[in-house]
């Protein structure tokens, strides 16, 4: 990206205005090593470091987000464990996909019996009412207590025990 007259030009895209995100590739196993080498010489140089990530998962790399990649060559000079001397440019997208967790949605119909596994009904159980998958709810007779109660709370909060026929 050289402009005119060989001087590096900045072009703004990635998470924050103005930041773009690179992948690192490092030895295997000295991600988190890397990582916080790469912070303390950006916080010690006061350099436009936005963040750095090391993916779960993904093993060799870290993800660095800079405003400026001339910084980003700065830190990543004469440490040892990084590879190529040449970060690879990440879009936003592909760093959510890789940062987000991805949670693993149990299939669930009206009559199924849930635990609930988080949240302030932990640990009680319950009779699927209604699934809204599009708003990833879903609503819960509970079991256990002496009065009836339906409650709302996300899919991810509970786990199917055993199905039950109307």
């Amino acid at each position: 990206m050289s402009g005119e007259g060989g001087q590096q030009r900045e072009e703004p895209a990635g998470g924050g205005p103005g930041t773009r995100f690179f992948a690192l590739s490092v030895t295997g196993g000295t991600e988190e090593r890397v990582a916080l080498l790469l912070a303390e010489r950006a916080r010690s140089l006061g350099l436009s470091v936005k963040s750095i990530v090391v993916p779960a998962g993904l093993k060799g790399y870290v993800i660095v987000e800079v405003s400026r990649v001339s910084d980003l060559y700065h830190i990543i000079r004469g440490i040892r464990h990084v590879k190529r001397r040449r970060p690879l440019p990440v879009k936003p997208e592909e760093i959510e996909s890789i940062v987000k967790p991805r949670i693993e949605v149990p299939k669930l119909q009206p009559g199924d019996i849930v635990e609930i596994v988080a949240g302030p009904f932990k640990g009680l159980t319950g009779k699927v009412v209604e699934v809204d998958e599009a708003k990833n709810q879903v609503e819960v007779s509970l079991l256990e207590l002496e009065f009836k109660n339906v409650v709302t709370i996300p899919i991810d909060q509970v786990r199917p025990l055993r199905e039950e026929s109307y």
